[in-house]
């Protein structure tokens, strides 16, 4: 796959005003889509963070960092070999959990909870996806949807504003609300186990690393390491954090590229569906956890070899990119590193590669089967084929009047909407400006609700 010409350089002249790296290519790579935007993007990006946390850890004293799987996969990895470059006292573990697996064991404490997040919405949710949320089966799915009697096939589309009359009936229903406890009370116990076993009940200053959005796992990590007879409250280190958990204490979600509080620009730039679609681990996500021989083996879901190689092909340009680094911070100290200012580097490779994409980048990265569902059961290219008029529904005003209730219908949305509009190739500048406008307003509209409830 040959990237046009004029990318590379332009990712390059970013990269010389920051302390990372341009790393200089093979001939064999010049023109390589995946080499240039690794080499030129991902790898300072994901380099950039691990220094930030690592200099936020030290500073504050902690002894293990936790990362989160998959998001945490790469990062762990550079994490473990700066950690052992400058000698720093600290101890990096690679967790392997996923929202799923975490919240299903909860579910049955705090139903309330439950059924807000098993009611969200999702690109094309429907009832199936609902229901495994809540580790139904297929038939168990049937049989509550006999109960419901709703009006929806399993497979349909739920508009946005009837989510709402969906969480009420699932509510009554006794049916589910039996199947979701069962689900629940039966995986808590092996949860709980294999915490215990990776030693988040140990008395030592530990903290999570994960690309973040809600900052929900840390929250319930908090409940399930209480459950287990706790007493530590977890601080957590974010790539970037939309919001986070109602009534939480705020300093202990820290934030590296944008925060609840503000940070418009780099949220209207960024796409966190396409981030973890590429900064991802070559292994299936937890499903559960079983124990065997007094040990806490972690269920995984199975993923493609397709798959698999192209994340490990992503991991070696990273890793090769991070040796190059290692050079040339083998003579600093950490706190001489600019992480705040190779920061503001990476919010203009960022905005370059995920706002302003082109074609042949689409190409490569748009057709990555992503799910934005806790489940990976309905996968779908993360630049998923939009037609201009599908495209001009998620523009500023009809996005919003269909969100706000104004129309009872569906809006055919995509997980990385600019990769869409560079793939169908008619408009694109227009199609780019309108969405770019409705996050805008989002994030604007978030903001000021965070301040008047503040």
């Amino acid at each position: 796959m040959m990237l046009a010409k004029n990318k590379a350089p332009q990712y390059k002249a970013y990269l010389k005003k920051s302390s990372l790296l341009s790393v200089s290519q093979s001939k064999r790579e010049q023109g390589n889509t995946m080499a240039i935007v690794s080499h030129y993007v991902l790898s300072p990006t994901i380099n950039g963070f691990v220094l930030w946390v690592l200099r936020e850890a030290i500073r504050t004293g902690k002894k293990r960092l936790y990362f989160m799987a998959r998001d945490g996969y790469f990062m762990y990895h550079t994490a473990k070999e700066l950690c052992a470059l400058m000698h720093l006292p600290l101890e990096c573990r690679y967790l392997k959990c996923s929202r799923y697996a975490i919240r299903i064991p909860l579910f049955s404490r705090y139903p309330k909870e439950a059924m807000e997040y098993i009611c969200r919405h999702s690109i094309d949710v429907n009832m199936t996806k609902i229901l495994k949320r809540a580790g139904l089966s297929k038939e168990e799915c049937g049989e509550v949807l006999a109960d419901l009697k709703v009006n929806y096939d399993a497979e349909e589309i739920i508009p946005y504003a009837e989510l709402k009359q969906v969480k009420k009936m699932l509510a009554q229903s006794e049916v589910f609300l039996k199947y979701m406890k069962e689900k629940s009370d039966e995986a808590l116990p092996n949860l709980l186990g294999y915490l215990r076993q990776e030693g988040l009940l140990e008395d030592v200053g530990m903290a999570i690393v994960d690309s973040g959005w809600t900052g929900t796992m840390q929250k319930n990590l908090d409940l399930l390491i209480q459950l287990a007879g706790g007493k530590q409250k977890l601080e957590g280190y974010y790539w970037g954090l939309y919001e986070i958990p109602a009534g939480s204490e705020r300093d202990r979600w820290h934030c590296y590229y944008f925060s609840p509080e503000g940070n418009i620009k780099e949220k209207v730039n960024f796409s966190n569906c396409l981030f973890e679609a590429i900064i991802t681990a070559p292994h299936g996500m937890a499903l559960g956890y079983q124990e065997e021989n007094n040990q806490y083996l972690v269920i995984q879901d199975e993923i493609s070899e397709e798959r698999k190689d192209f994340v490990r092909e992503t991991g070696k340009y990273i890793k090769h990119y991070t040796h190059r680094l290692m050079k040339k911070l083998a003579s600093m100290q950490l706190e001489e590193i600019d992480v705040d200012g190779d920061r503001k580097v990476i919010a203009e490779l960022l905005k370059l590669f995920m706002a302003k994409p082109i074609k042949e980048e689409v190409e490569l990265y748009g057709g990555i089967l992503f799910s934005d569902d806790v489940l990976e059961s309905c996968m779908q290219p993360v630049a998923g084929e939009l037609s201009d008029k599908e495209l001009a529904e998620n523009h500023l005003f009809n996005k919003i009047f269909t969100l706000l209730g104004g129309k009872n219908t569906t809006i055919k949305e995509s997980a990385w909407f600019e990769g869409s509009a560079v793939r169908n190739g008619k408009n694109v500048k227009w199609h780019l400006l309108q969405y770019a406008a409705y996050k805008h307003l989002l994030y604007l509209k978030k903001n000021f609700r965070r301040r008047d409830n503040g």
